[in-house]
């Protein structure tokens, strides 16, 4: 389920730029997932996927705001039923996002940035030996030309890219179970 930030704020009894840097910090640190509107910003967030990334990184021990006074009410059946859809939605939402991180289709972004720090490492080590090609490339090139220089470069770049390919799956894990077996009945 879909709300504004505004919405978010009267919810939780928290100021709407409090809940505005909290979206932000969660958008831009672990890919909450957001509509935006026609100039970039933020008009809806998923709301369970914002209180499953509080509950999983929020700190409870800071306090939260006080809540305003309540609204005036509406008619008892709209408002409970409107309640019951919301709370079922959400609780729904955060099911699903608590099964996919379980089968390992959600990965927190940390990971994935160390993932890429050691891929750039393992194709930064392979091209830093691009300079042991000189003296081979001078010779290519004095004995045979320029087309002697793009013979060895093209070779030499499908070397590269092997052992790049090499490199990366060397550090590939194995993938994660996709199924989650069920406990055995007792």
């Amino acid at each position: 389920m879909m709300m504004s930030v505004a919405e978010i704020s009267r919810r939780d009894g928290v100021s709407k730029p409090t809940v505005s840097n909290h979206v932000k910090r969660l958008v831009e640190r672990h890919g909450l997932t957001v509509e935006r509107d026609g100039q970039g910003r933020v008009a809806r967030v998923n709301v369970a996927e914002y209180d499953h990334l509080r509950g999983v990184i929020g700190d409870p021990s800071k306090a939260q705001a006080q809540r305003p006074p309540a609204p005036a009410p509406q008619p008892a059946s709209e408002s409970y039923d409107e309640a019951l859809r919301q709370k079922t939605w959400h609780q729904a939402e955060q099911l699903r996002l608590q099964m996919e991180a379980l089968k390992g289709r959600l990965v927190e972004v940390e990971q994935i940035e160390l993932a890429i720090a050691a891929i750039t490492e393992e194709i930064a080590r392979v091209i830093d030996r691009l300079p042991n090609l000189a003296d081979d490339l001078a010779a290519a090139v004095a004995r045979e030309g320029a087309h002697g220089g793009r013979v060895l470069l093209r070779g030499h770049a499908t070397k590269l890219r092997q052992e790049i390919a090499a490199a990366l799956s060397a550090l590939a894990k194995p993938p994660a179970p996709t199924d989650i077996e069920p406990p055995a009945a007792p």
